[in-house]
């Protein structure tokens, strides 16, 4: 390890090349990225802040951030399992979510979205299967859905945001 070296140093910042489409595919440099590991790598390291949303990379005391651009949803619900006093959302980024932490939403198109309560630029898509489980707790009066859960009915929010995040101006 060469000496002098600062540790308050700044992440490497850059244009990742990594594009998701507007059907979840993850795409480098025009090739689909298909290895299930990588994107777990790239998913569980998402990051979003007032640019974007960058895949966070570490190596001992040095960080890059690659920023991508997104069209679609780059993490997906698989299941969604009640327990006795919770529902918790498995995710593709390989971790699992309590609701309260992870906030749902219907889309225009009359779709479902999740979102981390604490990150509002990565979303995720409910798998059919997710979707389905959900859908045993989901009830539709009108124009409105609601959740029923451990006697709480509450209203699932329409989505007002944009699903797309581009990538930061300086590399656009």
């Amino acid at each position: 390890m060469p000496t002098g070296i600062n540790k308050n140093h700044m992440p490497r910042i850059f244009d990742s090349e990594i594009y998701v489409s507007p059907t979840d595919e993850w795409i480098f440099r025009e090739n689909r990225i298909d290895k299930e590991e990588i994107l777990q790598y790239f998913r569980n390291n998402l990051h979003g802040n007032e640019k974007g949303v960058y895949i966070e990379n570490r190596f001992g005391e040095l960080s890059e951030h690659g920023y991508i651009r997104i069209d679609g949803c780059p993490c997906h619900v698989l299941h969604v399992e009640p327990t006795g006093s919770e529902l918790i959302f498995y995710t593709d980024d390989g971790r699992n979510y309590p609701f309260g932490e992870f906030e749902i939403y219907e889309t225009s198109d009359g779709g479902l979205i999740g979102l981390r309560a604490t990150e509002e630029k990565i979303k995720y898509r409910f798998t059919w299967n997710a979707a389905k489980e959900l859908s045993d707790h989901l009830t539709e009066e009108e124009e409105t859905t609601y959740l029923e859960w451990n006697g709480v009915k509450m209203e699932i929010p329409k989505y007002l945001g944009e699903i797309p995040v581009p990538l930061p101006n300086e590399y656009s």
